[in-house]
């Protein structure tokens, strides 16, 4: 693999990263990391990256997680009310 890939590469993550752009993490996550970095720095510096982009995935997904559970709970409710108020003529 070229060096500059793997400066691409973590200039481009690095970017999505900063932007939060979740479309582009995922882009550049399901890409094949660079085999060979130009030192040993480029590659914590990848590592690094990569950790973050997980957590910011992480993160997204418990927030999912949360708001789909809130739609139960508020789903639940709609259907109790509805319940309640055919019963009593309401």
């Amino acid at each position: 693999m070229e060096r500059n890939n793997s400066k691409e590469w973590i200039n481009s993550l690095k970017i999505a990263i900063i932007n939060n752009d979740l479309k582009k993490i995922k882009e550049y996550s399901k890409r094949t990391i660079p085999e060979n970095f130009n030192s040993l720095e480029e590659a914590k510096e990848a590592l690094n990256l990569v950790n973050q982009a997980k957590k910011i995935l992480e993160e997204k997904k418990d927030t999912i997680q949360k708001k789909m559970f809130q739609l139960k709970q508020q789903n639940k409710y709609n259907n109790s009310y509805i319940s309640y108020t055919r019963e009593w003529n309401i």
